[in-house]
């Protein structure tokens, strides 16, 4: 892997939110010196999320989702106690956070937890393929595989087609991103939204908000350039990128279903995903975009805090009122 080179300007960081800051910052960690640390990492990661694991109300099912390249492990979370079981339902598939490096099907799910019980929608969640045991575009195939998947499996899911969609967590968002976007450029399923939770974008990581948090609050922008460096290899930087891997390489992002895009002013990925839907914009798509002041990386996942609960709460009325629009 390439060692991306820092960039030597400094700015000023503005104010995380002051409750957050009175939490343990259990998500900065050192970056591996190897990739045997960082299979070390992926192994210490809890195999899946006890509270929805253990959540009364809802049901969780193992499913294996074919592609070309293979079998996708996956599961399915859905309602246990649905008001009407056989009415057809918001289908939702998710892509998980980790830098595109670590992670599993549970980790950021629980952003989606409120939406499977109010909204009686089924989620699914896919293991997709990580880096750098697999490069470039591989895990952008996985989700845009899985999307297929789904799409021609409405009936048994009991989907309702026009309320299709697709969401992801940091990696899993930009990876969402692209998916939508090779869907789009491969005449595939149609989507009716893009839910894009602090979307992971940009391979070139030289925006203001990547230099305001070089080694700041929770994810830091020195792992962001060795996430990066993982998935491109020598390719990181350059401008060989496919806009598929690095949704932020595209210039035409017409005809893409809306987003909804939210990110926390303190954090690397702020500037990009604004950048991002203001091309949205500029294409013609429209894009709900929230920028919470204060928030670190995934603060509303970690932190329970005013803050946190403004964020999910928005986020949850946004997708009651579209899911359920008449």
């Amino acid at each position: 892997m390439r060692a991306v080179p820092t960039p030597k300007a400094t700015f000023p960081l503005p104010p995380y939110d002051s409750d957050i800051i009175t939490f343990e910052d259990t998500q900065h960690r050192p970056l591996p010196a190897s990739i045997e640390e960082l299979l070390a990492l992926r192994s210490e990661e809890p195999p899946t999320d006890e509270n929805i694991v253990n959540d009364p109300d809802l049901t969780i099912q193992k499913l294996e989702i074919p592609t070309p390249d293979g079998v996708l492990e996956a599961i399915s979370l859905s309602s246990r106690h649905a008001s009407e079981p056989n009415r057809s339902r918001p289908g939702i598939l998710f892509c998980h956070g980790g830098g595109r490096v670590m992670g599993n099907v549970y980790v950021g799910l629980k952003s989606l937890v409120d939406t499977v019980k109010e909204l009686n929608a089924v989620v699914i969640s896919i293991n997709y393929r990580l880096s750098p045991d697999y490069l470039g575009i591989c895990a952008v195939e996985d989700c845009y595989n899985s999307l297929v998947w789904m799409s021609q499996n409405f009936q048994g899911l009991n989907i309702d087609p026009d309320r299709f969609m697709i969401a992801g967590v940091s990696a899993g968002a930009g990876l969402a991103a692209g998916a939508v976007i090779m869907s789009r450029d491969r005449s595939g399923p149609k989507l009716c939204a893009q839910l894009l939770m602090c979307p992971m974008l940009d391979d070139r990581c030289n925006t203001t908000s990547c230099l305001q948090f070089e080694n700041g609050y929770g994810f830091y922008t020195v792992w962001d350039r060795y996430a990066w460096s993982c998935v491109l290899g020598d390719q990181a930087g350059t401008a060989n990128v496919s806009p598929y891997v690095a949704p932020a390489r595209a210039t035409d992002l017409s005809n893409l279903p809306l987003a909804y895009i939210d990110v926390g002013s303190g954090e690397p990925f702020r500037d990009e995903d604004i950048a991002y839907a203001t091309t949205l914009w500029k294409c013609g798509v429209q894009a709900h975009l929230h920028v919470w002041g204060g928030g670190p990386h995934g603060f509303d996942l970690f932190y329970e805090t005013d803050l946190a609960i403004q964020a999910r709460t928005s986020r949850n009325k946004w997708l009651k009122n579209f899911l359920y629009r008449e």
